[in-house]
């Protein structure tokens, strides 16, 4: 199967290396704690910053949706999408992903990062820290993805997506009967 270099077909943007003030209200300050096990965004554990502090904390790159986010540092393994109408800035030990080619299907790929052949290399590349275990952001866009034809991504992701659409339909009635 062809593989293609991350660098060649995403810019990969890191993330601050620290963490402002919190509000009570304003902008979305997101921290991994907010991503899911199953990639998804919960909103019950988003901080708030100022809109001056966004300003600070948006200069590397402003989240966009279609990105994917992705944990670089101690809680490895976490993958999400910045959903439309999002206005916030990446947390600590985050960064994005974000589609610059027509070769790839944004939804495929995150699919792809969260499959377990991804998540077994992810492991492999691991460095063990003395405070917490860590992935290259340097490296991170040296790695290759599969170059599988555009149509076949499209197809998969239309599976997967109504598969998560379900599961996400079947947390809230079972909310909802809780």
């Amino acid at each position: 199967m062809k593989r293609i270099m991350i660098n060649e077909i995403c810019k990969v943007y890191d993330g601050p290396h620290a963490t402002p003030n919190k509000t009570e209200y304003g902008p979305i300050y997101l921290g991994i704690d907010a991503i899911t096990e199953d990639g998804m965004l919960d909103a019950t554990q988003f901080a708030h910053l100022s809109e001056e502090d966004y300003i600070k904390w948006t200069k590397r790159v402003i989240p966009q949706e279609n990105d994917i986010v992705f944990s670089y540092e101690a809680t490895l393994g976490r993958y999400t999408m910045i959903p439309k109408g999002f206005h916030g800035c990446l947390g600590r030990r985050l960064a994005i992903i974000r589609n610059v080619s027509n070769k790839i299907n944004t939804r495929w790929l995150y699919y792809y990062f969260r499959s377990p052949e991804w998540t077994s290399f992810i492991r492999n590349q691991t460095v063990k820290g003395s405070t917490v275990d860590r992935i290259s952001v340097e490296d991170f866009p040296k790695y290759t993805v599969p170059l599988i034809p555009i149509g076949k991504q499209n197809r998969i992701v239309d599976v997967l997506d109504k598969i998560d659409r379900r599961i996400a339909n079947n947390k809230k009635i079972n909310d909802y009967l809780a």
